[in-house]
């Protein structure tokens, strides 16, 4: 428990300072967190392809002072999801969806794709991700997954 509670006061005390140094990621990282928790709390209640539609969004065209670009989205996604405290834990099935959802009001068109490979035996490992233009982005290694599901 102390060990969650220090934790805590680290990302407390780095919130601080990212709100104080750059406010507009800051209000951005606030707004997403939301969408964290609705989509933990959406996930448990109700089938995956229902879920998704409440959270994923058509491309639209981003206003110039409010856009930050498509690699900045994926960090900051990844810093929020690496806080990994309560649901903000760096899982794939949060970050492709969040991270679908910000590009696209971004103006970038994205797919999230769901996919299961063996790891040994009877064994299947699962991951998801986004693609663009038939290329999947935002990913340290080609993923090798047989997709299962694709979303839109």
């Amino acid at each position: 428990m102390s060990d969650m509670l220090s934790r805590l006061a680290q990302a407390f005390f780095r919130a601080g300072s990212f709100v104080w140094r750059k406010p507009r990621e800051a209000a951005l990282l606030v707004r997403m967190a939301g969408w964290v928790l609705i989509l933990s709390v959406l996930m448990r209640l109700l089938p995956l392809p229902r879920a998704l539609r409440l959270v994923v969004m058509e491309p639209r065209a981003a206003h110039a002072a409010q856009s930050f670009t498509a690699e900045r989205l994926a960090q900051l996604v990844d810093l929020l999801l690496g806080l990994d405290l309560f649901v903000f834990t760096p899982t794939c099935w949060k970050r492709a969806p969040l991270l679908q959802r910000y590009l696209a009001l971004n103006g970038i068109e994205a797919r999230i794709l769901f996919g299961v490979r063996k790891t040994g035996g009877a064994l299947l490992d699962g991951h998801a991700w986004l693609e663009r233009d038939g290329q999947p982005i935002f990913e340290t290694s080609p993923p090798t997954y047989l997709v299962t599901y694709a979303y839109p």
